[in-house]
């Protein structure tokens, strides 16, 4: 189930990046492929009163599944993301408790 948000990155950036960053992350935390969710978020940013380019920042929401495997996670997101034309990013974890997650009007 993870979810990864992308701010401030192009749709075809991510796109070019979709499969190999899914199938490396998939493998990372043994997730099935379909579970996961890439999604462009479009926003527009404003500093001092003009709109500027955003920083890319890459929001993902999952699973507690430990400190390491976030960080191995974070290299991958980062790796993909530079071979992309990222030179810089941010990313960050908002976790999920299961107690609190329902699929299709059910905890899993």
């Amino acid at each position: 189930m993870p979810r990864l948000n992308f701010h401030a990155i192009s749709e075809g950036q991510v796109k070019g990046i979709a499969k190999s960053l899914t199938d490396e992350l998939a493998i990372l935390i043994g997730c099935a492929r379909e579970h996961f969710v890439l999604e462009c978020v479009a926003s527009t940013y404003v500093w001092d009163g003009q709109v500027v380019l955003g920083h890319p920042y890459v929001e993902v929401h999952c699973f507690d599944r430990g400190i390491e495997v976030f960080d191995r996670m974070v290299e991958i997101i980062t790796r993909h993301l530079s071979h992309a034309g990222c030179p810089s990013v941010d990313v960050a974890f908002r976790l999920l408790e299961r107690r609190f997650y329902y699929e299709d009007g059910a905890h899993l």
